[in-house]
């Protein structure tokens, strides 16, 4: 299975207004998971390609992105023999390699005689059917696997912003003679060749987006063969030097800052969108170590001949402009948001939806595009990035599978709604949120947001049909899928949805009860 499966965030991930209580919920990390990935490669010299594929857009972890086949360990991995290495661990990885390869890719790595292609296809249909597993396929078939055929090329730990953690292992193996790779499309969309140096140069043209491993990956690779393994292992170092830069898509780099979110988010990410000019986007951390950061981060990317001209704010919420005071003195940019906004910070530029941000004056293919978005907060705004059909979400939309809080007063549920439904109609294909992962699939996000709502606006109406209840009574009925520490939280968007259907004339309050009408 790939990388993406049982990654889901089902809880509020963004801050409350300021002033409203927070309620004290405490909200245990999960372990990291251990998973391995083999970089496929077949040629030699400027010949040299790579087997990537691309995630289907119906997985719940970066639908839509780049990636190499792996997946995480399972248990039955350890058993796989494996000559010529002794060390348990690095084994039950090795095999998680090589099953990945086979399962994803149809590729069977290390294996003296792999038998013809067909006896093959058959094997992998029955390890995809369920009918088998790799373990017991390679007992029944005596395929015995070297070590030797699999390289180590690195290990690579999720970052801050990532809703589950994953320690990778690489590796780096050669597709054996007589052996083609290819995809079952399921949770891949597609498989092919790629030339790294080609791969690198679509991403600078905005065509795709991967991650940092991908990215440093393809680097070492289109850096020749010699030494190869020995960069790949250096990879995951060469990517934080000077600075860590994340940057799934050229020109928007994520800058992931430690702030007080709603559990479990922990972060919140920054952007610096643009090449010569760039943007910051909600800068939200005021702690001087993650301050100290981003502004290391900015000199970096100064060297490279970026500089930031503007400071973009989607909306006023703490964990959003908890570094603005100090990056407007530090970087003596103008700052630009909403009217409403403007109400709760010093703004220099008040921005209305439809507004363009040039980055570049005279040159239009960096410039952003500002999308009311009310509904979270009244002066909610989305950057959008037409070019490469990347939207900055802010806290209208969260990474993963999670829901924004929309907390009344300022919350509407009505509005919320409808910003939703009018995003369908721009030309978003990424969407970068305020917390949690980038992601691909956008249409598939928005709508799946939107059918969310609407289910639980059923679920509200049909806890209401019963007999009049209070809020506390509601939220165990409504919010029955929801853990039972996050109904705090679950409250504040029940109020929304029943303040909506007061207005819309199907909910009525009486006093501390509530009604359908």
């Amino acid at each position: 299975m790939s990388l993406s499966a049982d990654l889901e965030v089902h809880s509020p991930a963004v801050s409350r207004p300021q002033g409203s209580p927070t309620p004290q919920v405490a909200v245990p990390a999960a372990p990291p998971r251990s998973s391995a990935v083999v970089l496929l490669v077949r040629g030699h010299g400027d010949a040299l390609e790579t087997f990537w594929v691309r995630r289907s857009d119906g997985v719940s972890y970066m639908p839509g992105f780049r990636a190499f086949v792996g997946g995480t360990v399972d248990p039955e991995d350890a058993e796989l023999p494996i000559e010529g290495e002794p060390d348990a661990g690095r084994r039950q990885l090795m095999a998680c390699a090589l099953r990945e390869a086979f399962e994803e890719a149809g590729v069977l790595v290390g294996v003296a005689e792999a038998g013809p292609p067909e006896r093959l296809a058959e094997a992998r249909r029955r390890l995809l059917a369920g009918e088998a597993t790799f373990l017991a396929l390679a007992r029944e078939h005596g395929w015995r696997f070297r070590g030797d055929a699999l390289a180590f090329a690195g290990r690579w730990v999720s970052p801050a912003f990532a809703p589950r953690g994953f320690e990778t292992d690489y590796f780096l193996a050669r597709v054996p003679d007589g052996q083609e790779a290819s995809v079952r499309v399921g949770e891949l969309a597609e498989g092919d060749w790629v030339r790294p140096r080609a791969a690198l140069e679509r991403w600078q043209a905005g065509e795709e987006t991967f991650a940092a491993p991908i990215l440093w990956s393809l680097i070492a690779m289109a850096e020749g063969e010699d030494g190869l393994a020995a960069r790949l292992i250096e990879a995951p170092m060469r990517s934080g030097q000077p600075v860590r830069r994340i940057e799934l898509k050229w020109g928007i780099v994520l800058h992931p800052m430690k702030t007080r979110p709603l559990p479990p988010a922990t972060h919140t990410n920054a952007y610096l969108v643009g090449e010569s000019e760039m943007a910051l986007v909600d800068p939200g951390s005021g702690e001087p170590a993650e301050l100290d950061a981003l502004f290391e981060l900015i000199e970096a990317l100064k060297r490279d001949g970026r500089r930031v001209t503007t400071i973009l704010v989607t909306h006023h919420h703490p964990d959003h402009i908890g570094g603005l005071a100090a990056a407007r003195k530090r970087l003596r940019v103008p700052v630009a948001a909403h009217a409403e906004t403007a109400k709760h910070v010093r703004v220099d530029v008040v921005l209305a939806d439809g507004d363009w941000i040039p980055l570049v004056p005279g040159k239009g293919s960096w410039n952003l595009r500002a999308i009311h978005t009310p509904g979270h907060a009244q002066g909610h705004l989305c950057f959008l990035h037409p070019r490469t059909r990347s939207l900055l979400t802010g806290d209208h939309i969260t990474g993963g599978t999670g829901t924004v809080i929309i907390d009344p007063p300022e919350g509407d549920m009505a509005a919320y709604i409808g910003s939703l439904e009018r995003l369908l109609e721009e030309p978003v294909q990424t969407l970068f949120p305020g917390h949690g992962p980038p992601q691909g699939a956008a249409v598939r996000r928005i709508r799946g947001l939107i059918e969310h709502r609407r289910a639980r606006e059923a679920q509200v109406l049909a806890a209401l049909a019963v007999t009049p209840r209070e809020l506390r009574a509601l939220v165990a009925r409504a919010y029955a899928d929801t853990p039972h520490e996050l109904w705090p939280y679950a409250q504040r968007s029940l109020l929304a949805h029943l303040v909506k259907l007061e207005r819309e004339g199907r909910a009525r309050r009486d006093g501390e009860l509530w009604r359908a009408v």
